[in-house]
């Protein structure tokens, strides 16, 4: 490892980093690079995360029941459990049971194909509103106008966006303006000096660290914020700390 990669690591363990950005578990579509429990944590030690949201590629690839389920099984006290769901009755009943603080959703045809709109998932996404449920999708499963849908119809209904890539400003910046519950991972939003761009014209609060670990290194992700010309608190605060308050581990 280089010096510049010691140095960096040695910032990032005072940080207090929590990945918003993570899959557990078996993969069919990834192969070797998904990672189970064991080989998962070694990987955030090697980059000194100290926790994660978690979701698990048997609900996304398979079934979101037995992914569920999967991810009960392998649970962590570093792991913070984004369960997965769909608008079936079943699965609403399941997350009474699981009582939720993230649950994360897979519309594409690709995954569990059911419609993003209000007229399918509206029934789901009030009972995530009512019991302040931190919804996570990826911009990849989701089309920006259907996300301005959800966020006007259900006002309250915090939504992390992961995935949003590089160029996505044009559409990210006005539905961030207009709808204060909405906010976005780090993983790919890495153009040069976009980070730091962002957080001095619109503050460090709605941009959360993500990775997707295991299919992308944490590296580059850790290298925009750390070399992000912004205050330490600021740093702080996307690190971890705006995870934890959406989720209710640090006050509102």
């Amino acid at each position: 490892m280089s010096p510049s990669n010691v140095e960096l690591l040695s910032e990032v363990a005072s940080w207090n980093l929590m990945d918003a950005n993570v899959h557990l578990g078996r993969s069919g579509i990834h192969g070797q690079l998904a990672l189970e429990k064991s080989a998962l944590l070694a990987e955030m030690d090697r980059f000194q995360t100290r926790r994660a949201l978690v979701s698990h590629f048997a609900a996304e690839e398979y079934d979101i029941s037995e992914g569920n389920a999967a991810l009960a099984r392998d649970m962590d006290g570093r792991f913070v459990p984004a369960w997965s769901a769909s608008p079936e009755p079943s699965i609403v009943h399941e997350l009474e049971r699981l009582q939720p603080k993230a649950v994360r959703l897979w519309f594409s045809p690709l995954h569990h194909n059911f419609s993003s709109l209000p007229w399918s998932t509206g029934k789901l996404y009030d009972y995530l509103q009512q019991r302040s449920a931190l919804m996570v999708v990826s911009r990849e499963e989701l089309d920006w106008n259907a996300l301005a849908i959800i966020l006007t119809e259900f006002p309250k209904l915090r939504i992390l966006l992961l995935d949003v890539g590089y160029r996505s400003d044009r559409y990210l910046l006005p539905l961030l303006q207009t709808f204060p519950q909405l906010y976005f991972d780090s993983t790919t939003y890495v153009a040069h000096r976009q980070l730091e761009s962002f957080v001095e014209t619109h503050g460090p609060e709605r941009v959360l660290f993500g990775s997707r670990l295991p299919l992308y290194t944490p590296g580059a992700a850790l290298a925009v914020l750390a070399t992000a010309r912004i205050s330490d608190d600021s740093k702080l605060a996307i690190a971890g700390g705006n995870l934890r308050r959406l989720l209710g581990e640090l006050p509102s």
